[in-house]
């Protein structure tokens, strides 16, 4: 299985990378970004491409792939809406039309997060964009599924460069058994290990259900 990643600099792509180079059935294992990333592996190949909004370029490179794994994403605190809207929706759709062209059958999961409106009616400016960029994707891919993880526990040293998230990561040793301890811990927290896993059980084998919440997430992956 050839597998593609977007954002795998970021903390929910290295989980992505790193369980899909561990994972015996995947073959190859392409990353896509504008530097290419430090880590080296026999599976792992980089390609550097500069154009977000047309990877009609890069075609070559990504033919062949059986599995995207989109984990490309930016906050939208602070942002400019329009920036905001090109890195969430129009990157992920110019990447998804060009995997489409190539392979229909292709299963494509994409990361949004809790709280994403899928009705694209909310008061939400973020929820609403996510959500467009879900159902365009489930819409484009009959193998197109959203996951929608709570907090994400780093793993393997996996590392996130947000200050909040590190912030928090520090403080989860403390916090996460009173989660399981009310139970909240399928609800709110999941980790860059069941991500990763997950997305490979979707390319797998597939799922009924297009839009995994975070429980689900954990149920495809337990005990992780």
């Amino acid at each position: 299985m050839k597998v593609v990643v977007f954002g795998g600099s970021g903390l929910i792509g290295d989980g992505f990378l790193q369980e899909s180079l561990w994972a015996a059935d995947v073959t190859e294992v392409v990353t896509v970004g504008r530097t290419p990333l430090d880590a080296r592996h026999p599976k792992l190949r980089h390609v550097v491409h500069g154009d977000f909004l047309d990877f009609s370029a890069i075609s070559d490179e990504l033919a062949g792939a059986d599995a995207c794994f989109w984990a490309l994403g930016v906050s939208s605190v602070g942002m400019d809406p329009a920036d905001y809207e090109r890195v969430t929706h129009d990157y992920t759709i110019a990447a998804a039309r060009t995997l489409a062209a190539i392979n229909p059958a292709l299963t494509f999961v994409y990361v949004s997060g809790g709280g994403t409106d899928s009705t694209e009616q909310g008061r939400s400016r973020w929820a609403r964009v996510k959500g467009r960029t879900e159902n365009a994707i489930i819409a484009t891919f009959p193998n197109g599924y959203a996951l929608r993880p709570g907090f994400v526990r780093p793993l393997h040293g996996v590392r996130s460069r947000t200050p909040a998230y590190r912030l928090f990561a520090s403080a989860l040793p403390a916090i996460a058994p009173l989660l399981r301890l009310v139970r909240l811990a399928p609800v709110l927290m999941t980790s860059t290990v069941q991500l990763g896993q997950a997305a490979l059980r979707l390319a797998r084998h597939g799922s009924p259900r297009h839009v995994l919440e975070n429980r689900d997430i954990v149920a495809a992956a337990p005990g992780l």
